[in-house]
């Protein structure tokens, strides 16, 4: 794509990225807002050298997705509040230095809210990484004991202290266990790509019981079929598409610092995904 002079850049890095619906909200969103930038994804292999070539070549900012949010924190010379305190970051503006932020707890906290869960006993998170820790700050409050699996158990325990930091019980458990735990519990996160382009389902649907919430942060397909066999068992379930774009009207809000249309945006990505 040839830019404007003038135009600025945006953008995403991440592996895999081709799933992304990101460009086509942020590109809807500037156009309502006069803002002269555009929105891209690319699929990164290394990191660091992509990030220091968007601030070479001037870019506003970049949003971070799978795998590289706790990369993104290292590289970041200075954090927000969520971001020091998830050790994640998703959001970086390039002003003067990189600036590392964390817009993704902004989402998970108003998941939660949409889907109604609030003073529950146990949850059970799938995944450990960088979104993981969101979730994690975001149940602060709602949740007195969570367990979280992932496929390192090492990497599940690595989020342990930020558990104790926001007083929430954590226990890192095995993969292999996840199911189980999931029979037991209140609450369902599931924060691993699981699900992505409608592939796989994190849990055995068997042990999905009825009145359980789960959220799924998996976007693409809206209805993943973790959300479809729960809703069969009768759980109460969201998707991630509101946490997508929640956290997009704040990197928008980061980088030009204007209140974007939400409504918009929403609309913009269910269209995108052909829902």
């Amino acid at each position: 794509m040839r830019l404007d002079s003038g135009t600025r850049l945006t953008c995403l890095l991440g592996h895999p990225v081709g799933h992304s619906i990101s460009p086509a909200i942020h590109n809807a969103s500037y156009r309502e807002a006069g803002i002269n930038s555009v929105y891209l994804a690319f699929d990164v292999s290394d990191f660091r050298r992509a990030l220091d070539g968007l601030e070479a070549l001037g870019a506003v900012g970049c949003n971070v997705t799978i795998p590289y949010k706790e990369a993104a924190w290292e590289a970041s010379g200075w954090l927000s509040q969520e971001a020091r305190l998830t050790g994640a970051v998703n959001t970086v503006k390039f002003d003067g230095t990189i600036m590392g932020y964390n817009t993704d707890v902004s989402g998970v906290l108003h998941s939660l809210d949409l889907l109604g869960a609030g003073s529950l006993d146990r949850a059970l998170l799938l995944g450990a990484g960088g979104a993981a820790r969101s979730v994690i700050v975001g149940l602060s409050g709602r949740v007195s004991e969570v367990y979280i699996a992932s496929r390192s158990i090492e990497r599940s325990r690595r989020i342990l202290p930020l558990c104790g930091r926001v007083g929430i019980d954590c226990r890192a458990v095995r993969w292999e266990e996840r199911s189980e735990l999931a029979a037991r519990v209140d609450l369902i996160v599931n924060a691993t790509p699981v699900g992505t382009l409608g592939r796989g389902i994190p849990v055995d649907p068997a042990s999905l019981r009825e009145g359980c919430y789960v959220f799924d942060l998996v976007y693409n397909p809206p209805r993943t079929p973790l959300l479809m066999e729960a809703a069969r068992r009768g759980c109460r379930t969201l998707g991630g598409l509101p946490m997508l774009v929640r956290q997009a009207a704040e990197a928008e809000r980061i980088w030009f610092g204007i209140s974007p249309d939400e409504e918009l945006m929403m609309r913009t990505a269910i269209e995108a995904l052909g829902d």
